[in-house]
């Protein structure tokens, strides 16, 4: 979902891709994906108490959103966090390709032993979506109105008290997902009828943990 943001938050500058080739270092295969997956990057809009009426914070003054261009329909998330590296604010991305979008983002936020440093979470996206821009929901602080926009990249949706326990919840969602889709090819290739037996015992258990682990989440949404 993208978002109708203030006018005073427009920016609407590109950035060269050599810019970040230069000031990042960039090796060359990171320059190559700029070069084959992303035809532009703008500086879209900058959200921050100077553009909104909201109330940032100490360690969160700034949120920006990056327009890419993509040239093709698959972008590699090295590219993202090339970016995110060079560049200390949070970034939340809108990628086009043809006529439709998606957001992509990771939880960014400063290293508490270093300020100077920033640490940078799993990144998560929606699906294709149709161009189409909601209404922003209105919000007291920044780092509220950042912790909605990447709650809503979650493919899983949870009424967990704090945006870290929805991402680590949503984390060992997609590992069980990715054991059980490995568990079911090593099954296929298995020849040997105990050695299929005892895998598909193990690929039952994984399949009941994750309806327990997605029904759970459910359940709790519809209490809210």
């Amino acid at each position: 979902m993208i978002y109708q943001y203030p006018a005073r938050t427009l920016v609407d500058k590109l950035i060269p891709k050599s810019k970040f080739y230069s000031e990042g270092g960039a090796n060359t295969r990171v320059e190559r994906l700029f070069i084959e997956q992303i035809e532009s990057i703008y500086w879209a809009n900058k959200l921050s108490s100077a553009t909104m009426n909201i109330e940032s914070q100490e360690d969160l003054r700034e949120v920006q959103i990056f327009s890419v261009t993509a040239r093709v329909e698959r972008l590699d998330v090295e590219i993202f966090r090339y970016i995110d590296k060079l560049i200390p604010s949070p970034i939340i991305f809108e990628v086009y390709f043809q006529d439709k979008v998606k957001v992509i983002a990771a939880y960014k936020r400063l290293n508490q032993a270093d300020n100077s440093k920033v640490v940078i979470g799993d990144y998560f996206q929606t699906e294709w979506l149709p161009i189409e821009r909601q209404d922003l929901p209105l919000f007291l602080r920044l780092s509220e109105l950042y912790e909605f926009l990447i709650s809503q990249l979650l493919p899983n949706k949870t009424n967990a008290s704090s945006l870290a326990d929805k991402m680590r919840l949503n984390q060992e969602i997609a590992q069980l997902e990715m054991r059980i889709t490995q568990l079911e090819q090593q099954l296929k290739r298995e020849k040997q009828f105990n050695r299929k037996a005892e895998l598909n015992i193990n690929l039952l258990k994984l399949r009941d943990e994750y309806t327990q682990l997605t029904s759970s989440s459910k359940d709790n949404l519809c209490q809210i």
